[in-house]
This record gives C-alpha cells, sequence and structure tokens, in this order.
C-alpha cells in the first residue's frame, strides 16, 4: 500500500476521501456481481425450499394447491404451484453459476413483479423492490466475469 502525497491547498480529509476512493475501486466488479447473484438466487430458493415435500426432490409439500388456490388466488393451481416450486429452484442455480444468467435473472424478476402485483402488492418496499434492485443488476449489467457465461462464451458482462 503507497502512501497517497495530497496536492498543494487539499486538506487531509479531501486526501483520506481519495485514497478511501481508489482502494474501494480496487474490488473486482464481478465479485459484487457474484454476491449479488448468490444473495437474489437465495431468496428465490429459500421460497422453492418452503414448497419442496420434505425427503423427496421434486415432490410438492400438502396443501401447496389449495395455498395457490384459496390465498394466492391463482389460475390453475394444479399447474401453477409445482411449476413455481420448479422455477423457485431452477433459475437461482442458473443465476448463482451465471450460466444464461441475465434470462435467469429477468425469469426472477417476472416472477417477484407476478408476486408483487397479485400476490403481495404491500410489500413493494420492504421486500419487492430488494429483490428486483439485485436482479436487475444482472439482467443490465451481466452476471460478471466469474460466471459459467464468461467463461463458456468468452464474453464480459
Amino acid at each position: 500500500m503507497t502512501a497517497y502525497t495530497a496536492p498543494a491547498g487539499t486538506g487531509p480529509l479531501l486526501t483520506l476521501i481519495r485514497w478511501t476512493d481508489r482502494q474501494f475501486a480496487r474490488i473486482p466488479q464481478a465479485a459484487l456481481l457474484l454476491f449479488v447473484r448468490v444473495v437474489a438466487g437465495h431468496v428465490f430458493w429459500a421460497a422453492g425450499e418452503t414448497r419442496r415435500a420434505e425427503g423427496t426432490w421434486f415432490g410438492l409439500k400438502d396443501g401447496q394447491i389449495d395455498l395457490f388456490r384459496d390465498e394466492f388466488h391463482t389460475p390453475f393451481p394444479a399447474i401453477m404451484a409445482p411449476l413455481t416450486m420448479a422455477l423457485e429452484h431452477a433459475l437461482p442455480i442458473l443465476l448463482v453459476l451465471g450460466l444464461f444468467g441475465r434470462f435467469a435473472a429477468l425469469g426472477m424478476t417476472a416472477m417477484a413483479l407476478v408476486i408483487q402485483v397479485f400476490i403481495y402488492p404491500d410489500a413493494w418496499w420492504t421486500e419487492h423492490s430488494l429483490w428486483l434492485g439485485l436482479l436487475l443488476t444482472v439482467v443490465v449489467m451481466g452476471p460478471g466475469d466469474w460466471s459459467l457465461d464468461r467463461w463458456v462464451m468468452g464474453r464480459r458482462g
């Protein structure tokens, strides 16, 4: 770590701010994007786990179809419950791995918007805006250099 010499006329506070800015700029963007992918993926994975019957890989927990019909008021609850559970498991895996990362984040964005508009409209500021902030970061910036997209496709972002 090298010391920073401030230009004449600048005070110690400005020197500290500039030095701190340079230190944060050294953090790889790929690390931040990996963190974003893991956090967003966990939210949806955990939701999918609440639907999965214990001791099964793909079994739906008792009462999930009733939940989709009676509380969520979704059409075709016998289709929507297992489909939702499947997406809540598949999309986070793709997102965390960074494989088709933008598409996984886009799919999860669509799910978050459906949940916001039709299921829990009062949860915008407490949850859904935060999910969308993370997911849209990946949609816009891509999954980053530490992703399978980068490795497989040989492209940045």
